[in-house]
């Protein structure tokens, strides 16, 4: 080749492989992967750039105007991927819950790295790049390219600061996406102070870009495979069924029967700010923690005879006393909720995370629509469904708020606390009960 671009040419390959295998599978559609396919579409802009500035270099005297539009274009794409693995780095390196100082830090860098992108990509475009040699030994350099080295060097300073910001609670896979980017940007910084003619800045870029796909960002369906597969293992051990007509011609002509159940018990739980830390954690990593965190959940339900209702994303829904068991329901669910509090403190400290529930218990008359033969339920109706809803979102976090009727049966059993009254929908405003836990709550 009469100049020096293989490198590019194969980087640029690289990277078309990479952005028709990243576009043309499901993604979850995570804060890091709008950033990444931001990234895929900058890189490949920056290495079809690279090759043109290149070529135009080589040919400056003929087409001067041409060759200063294609060189500084390149530089300010250059300063733009820098920015954008900055802001890939801080977001995942902050992906969590984070104290107010932490919060602050993090605007104030995404902030300052924005400014600072900007002022150098001015920089860039104010000042006179220069032009070394023709065909394979032609090169760029001046001021621009000064300050992309330089910007490229503060970068890595900035990336490793992003990640002692939380590095404790990071994936190996991040950590080594993002490291890759410190290492790849060092060893080519060395070897272009050296070699400029080599032009290896390109390549880095598309390799670095290659590594993160492999390690944090695969989309592929095998990653969507096996959580579909976890997410039907849990439906299956959950007993999820739905009132959809398709759901019950697949019951294998199974029929259903109304019965009125007098006293029946509901429990409703949700995450708090469940949308917050779905942003916060990745959906991908939050769905892995909640498959793991209900299948737990799902196998102490058999050991209290609970029986799951409904559930979908962190809303859970359970009765107890289906067979008629009266009295026995709002006991057995009330050492439930206590057990599922145990099973998040022990996931959420396996996780290192701190993650929340809200759970409302209420009891009385309920119609349920049942499977014949079977305690499966199809749907059910009553005021308690109601009560337990309105108890679980008014609820203190961590705690067990119960109704009128639940503390009536077992206040001789457990240490209860008067909570404020709470409008309910149809019912107007009924009294309600905190269950203190802090000593077990159980009375001697």
């Amino acid at each position: 080749m009469p100049v020096s671009v293989e490198f590019q040419i194969a980087g640029l390959v690289y990277t078309i492989i990479l952005c028709v295998a990243f576009f043309r599978k499901v993604k979850w559609d995570s804060t890091q992967n709008r950033i990444f396919k931001a990234l895929l579409l900058v890189t490949l802009t920056l290495l079809a750039l690279d090759i043109a500035s290149v070529i135009s270099i080589d040919h400056r005297d003929e087409y001067p105007l041409l060759n200063a539009i294609l060189a500084k274009a390149y530089i300010v794409v250059m300063d733009l991927f820098i920015y954008t693995i900055d802001v890939y780095a801080i977001s995942c390196a902050t992906n969590r819950k984070l104290s107010p100082a932490i919060k602050k830090v993090k605007n104030g860098l995404l902030i300052f790295v924005t400014a600072l992108t900007l002022i150098i990509m001015g920089l860039s475009l104010a000042n006179t790049l220069y032009y070394s040699g023709y065909g394979r030994q032609v090169y760029s350099y001046g001021p621009p390219s000064d300050l992309t080295y330089m910007f490229s060097t503060f970068s890595v300073a900035l990336v490793i600061l992003a990640l002692l910001l939380n590095v404790r609670h990071m994936r190996i896979a991040q950590l080594f996406s993002i490291l890759s980017f410190c290492v790849m940007e060092g060893v080519i910084a060395i070897i272009q102070m050296f070699n400029k003619e080599l032009l290896l800045v390109g390549f880095g870029s598309a390799a670095t870009v290659f590594i993160m796909y492999f390690t944090v960002e695969n989309p592929d369906a095998q990653t969507i495979n096996r959580l579909s597969q976890a997410n039907k293992r849990a439906r299956e051990l959950l007993r999820f069924y739905t009132t959809t007509s398709s759901t019950r011609k697949s019951l294998d002509a199974a029929t259903s029967t109304i019965k009125l159940i007098p006293n029946i018990c509901v429990m409703v739980l949700d995450i708090v700010d469940f949308s917050k830390f779905s942003n916060r954690m990745g959906i991908e990593r939050l769905a892995k923690y909640l498959s793991g965190f209900f299948e737990k959940v799902e196998s102490a339900s058999d050991t209290f005879r609970i029986q799951k209702f409904r559930s979908f994303g962190s809303f859970y829904a359970a009765i107890s006393g289906v067979s008629g068991e009266t009295g026995a329901s709002a006991t057995e669910m009330v050492r439930f909720a206590i057990e599922i509090l145990n099973i998040l403190k022990k996931t959420n400290t396996q996780n290192g995370m701190n993650l929340q529930l809200k759970i409302g218990i209420a009891s009385g008359p309920v119609v349920v629509d049942l499977v014949s033969n079977q305690d499966f339920i199809f749907n059910a109706w009553g005021q308690p469904m109601v009560l337990a809803e309105a108890l679980h979102q008014t609820g203190v976090p961590n705690s067990i708020h119960v109704s009128e009727s639940v503390y009536a049966q077992l206040s001789d059993t457990y240490d209860f606390e008067e909570a404020p009254e709470i409008e309910v929908e149809g019912a107007g405003r009924v009294k309600s009960w905190q269950l203190e836990i802090g000593g077990g709550g159980i009375n001697d």
